[in-house]
């Protein structure tokens, strides 16, 4: 219901009317009846047999027998406190009972404050008929918090503003020092300069004569531009953070040496920095001089805090564990943890720490190497369902090592320090020779198979309001796993990629093999909504890695892909990309191109609709010895750019670097151009060369291609229904539905 509830005001804010959303409703209602049969049979309660329920309550006591709702001074008995009474109450049930008796363990509403990781174990399973439920008893909120609270607020003056203060050194139990908080319910800014928007570096000093050490050259220092010193007055004790193509740098302050307008840090970049790269200092006690932001001074134990415009009881939740719930069995001994469910419950206030006296300055592409909020290892049958994870400092969900055959469904994943989901081990293979397809073996990417992660399912999410501290994380990231289904969800907001499958750069052993990526919705990437953004490159709504043998990507939508200096693409196959059916699916308003291949092989690419781009539609980057992709049945329109767009090592005058034929081509602006090289400039420039349709067939491509209007009804707004009478059918195009991507409202 709570759901449902959010359904019904999003239609709202959309003018939906109550007539409209009541039809909509009632129909989902009658979906639900139908299809809950096929859920049943698989994760859910049976019908048959009654659950034995057990409750936790925050008026609960361990000493009771927690079968009781409420506390009851009658019998002295009632619900449990804690969600370990309960784990070992169905724990000390006779095996016989358990395997044949659904349990559940009804959690009342309030925020259940952990101080350590809930854990369950192999031992905690249920069995496919009577599987162990841990759920949300009625329709109010149920908090699983990984945070402490602080109320206890002075006022002071600080820079000139009244603002809040509280000691935390009295906090009982102490705490450890964080970079997100959250207070009243919202997330609030780390004190920054500028306070929106970003610096841009002016300069970037020469470090390596070889282009390509160049490349990797760390800095521990960046030039700022002249004018810009009034943001620099006593930071010294804050952090720049630094956009670098598709990364981001912490790098906490040393001094700024204003003579030779730089900034010193105490970390080093990975990469060296770039003329242009964004960035902005944060956790500055100079820097709090906007309402909603807070500082925390490390050496005095103080946090303060600007209240808004009204806020008169401040309540604000630091952080403190990593991981609030952890489902870990032991598949090296053969124990998983199985059946076991979690039901309409809240996750937050998790953290993830880079610790600024020591440490790298980030965690390299898509910030992977951290824990999730919520963790399953060595987990089979598994299922989160109408679940929100939110306010949290890392990943959302992490499905690792041993993980197979668990379910997320319909549940909300936001308000995000990172990304969504982890998915899969975090191995990224080496080889000696990664432009090398025909190696004649590769080392195995797992050394323990029991660590194979495969046969997952992620429906009907929304994964949204990402990368608020690690702005390189994706929505969802898959790495060395297969087989594993995508579908229906929603993923926007993210500074970097939506999706991401694949962690092997080139074409080495790689194990992301025959994922299904299907009826996904995926927009606002690069660039969120409010307009924040275009600082990262190299990103795509989804980025695939490696031998994908079987990956299908098939009938999402993709639009406002943007990107930094290059890299907005609503289909991003980098390098090695192999073997991957891409169909079916619409891509329009991208920064650089609908589709682009860096380098890889034999890829299909057909009955797309690509739309309007501003380098090209399409985009290739490297050119090898064997056909990179097929393009075909496909409808590409322009509005005005070239069709196709050369890259670094692709020069579009060269012939046979992929096949293209049978598709539709047109402008909306007139004249079809056929190719232009985009490397290093990127965006479409018409002064410069550009290949005519005509000499781009010449050179052997799309020569039984048509020009032609495809009749859509209004693509300027994102309306690309098609007549039935559309030229594009004679090319062998054949309509898809464009209505169906997304969570749908029931199961």
């Amino acid at each position: 219901m709570k759901r449902d509830s959010r359904f019904i005001a999003q239609s709202q804010r959309h003018g939906f009317s109550n007539t409209v959303i009541a039809i909509l409703i009632v129909s989902a209602v009658q979906l639900h009846a139908a299809t809950s049969i096929v859920l049943n049979s698989r994760f859910a309660s049976t019908e048959k047999s009654t659950p034995l329920r057990f409750f936790v309550s925050l008026r609960g006591k361990d000493t009771w027998s927690g079968r009781l709702e409420h506390p009851s001074s009658q019998s002295g008995d009632g619900p449990f406190r804690t969600l370990e009474a309960a784990r070992d109450a169905i724990r000390s049930l006779p095996q016989g009972q358990r395997e044949k008796q659904p349990i559940e363990v009804c959690i009342l509403p309030g925020t259940h404050v952990r101080k350590e990781p809930f854990v369950l174990h192999a031992r905690d399973s249920g069995t496919e008929t009577a599987p162990v439920v841990y759920r949300s008893w009625t329709d109010e909120s149920v908090v699983i918090s990984g945070g402490k609270e602080v109320r206890d607020w002075t006022r002071t003056d600080l820079n000139g503003h009244r603002v809040l203060v509280s000691d935390l050194s009295r906090l009982p139990g102490g705490y450890t020092p964080f970079e997100q908080l959250w207070v009243n319910g919202h997330r609030a800014i780390q004190a920054r300069t500028p306070n929106r928007g970003y610096l841009q570096i002016p300069a970037a000093p020469k470090v390596e004569q070889d282009p390509a050490a160049e490349r990797r050259a760390r800095t521990y220092d960046f030039a700022y531009a002249p004018g810009h010193e009034h943001h620099f007055k006593g930071v010294q004790d804050g952090v720049a953070v630094i956009f670098n193509k598709w990364l981001e740098y912490h790098m906490p302050l040393d001094r700024v040496d204003l003579e030779n307008d730089k900034i010193i840090c105490t970390k080093q970049s990975d990469r060296a920095l770039e003329i242009d790269d964004h960035y902005y200092l944060e956790g500055g006690r100079a820097m709090l001089d906007q309402p909603g932001e807070w500082y925390l001074d490390r050496q005095a134990n103080r946090l303060y805090y600007y209240p808004l415009a009204g806020e008169s009881e401040v309540v604000a939740t630091i952080p403190l564990l990593v991981t609030v719930l952890q489902v870990e069995g032991d598949a090296d001994s053969g124990k998983w943890v199985k059946h076991v469910q979690f039901c309409g419950l809240t996750f937050s206030h998790t953290t993830w720490v880079l610790p600024r006296e020591s440490g790298p300055s980030g965690y390299g592409q898509a910030d992977i190497r951290m824990d999730g909020a919520v963790r399953l290892l060595d987990a089979k049958k598994c299922l989160f369902k109408d679940c929100e994870i939110t306010a949290i400092g890392n990943y959302g969900l992490e499905i690792g090592q041993g993980c197979s055959q668990n379910r997320v469904l319909r549940c909300d994943i936001h308000d995000l320090g990172a990304g969504g989901f982890l998915v899969g081990p975090k191995i990224r293979p080496r080889s000696e020779n990664k432009y090398a397809v025909n190696q004649e073996s590769y080392p195995p990417v797992l050394d323990n198979p029991s660590d194979a992660c495969a046969h997952n399912e992620i429906a009907d999410c929304r994964i949204y309001d990402g990368g608020r501290y690690f702005h390189c994380a994706v929505g969802i990231w898959i790495g060395q796993s297969p087989d594993n289904h995508v579908h229906h969800n929603e993923i926007y907001d993210f500074y970097y990629s939506g999706i991401s499958s694949g962690w092997t750069w080139g074409y080495g052993s790689a194990l992301a093999t025959g994922n299904r990526f299907e009826y996904n919705h995926i927009h606002h990437i690069g660039q969120r909504r409010n307009g924040d953004g275009r600082v990262l490159s190299d990103l795509g709504g989804i980025y695939t890695l490696g031998d994908q043998t079987g990956t299908v990507i098939r009938n999402n939508i993709f639009h406002d892909i943007m990107a930094g200096k290059y890299g907005g693409w609503a289909i991003y196959c980098d390098e090695g990309s192999r073997n991957i059916l891409i169909e079916n699916n619409l891509a329009y308003r991208c920064r650089h191109a609908c589709f682009d291949q860096h380098y890889g092989k034999d890829n299909i690419v057909r009955n797309n609709i690509f739309a309007f781009a501003n380098t090209s539609v399409v985009m290739m980057a490297r050119a090898q010895a064997h056909m990179g992709f097929l393009l075909t049945n496909n409808i590409l329109l322009s509005d005005g750019t070239p069709v196709y767009a050369g890259g670094y090592e692709y020069d579009v005058n060269t012939p046979g670097a992929f096949a293209a034929d049978h598709n539709l081509v047109w402008s909306t602006a007139g004249e079809v151009l056929g190719a232009q090289d985009r490397f290093p400039s990127r965006l479409y420039e018409p002064n410069e060369p550009v290949l005519s349709w005509a000499q781009w067939q010449a050179l052997g491509y799309d020569r039984h291609s048509i020009i032609a209007d495809p009749g859509f009804k209004d693509p300027a707004n994102g309306d690309f229904s098609l007549p039935e009478d559309s030229p594009a059918i004679r090319i062998g195009f054949k309509p898809f539905p464009l209505n169906e991507a997304g969570p749908r409202l029931l199961h």
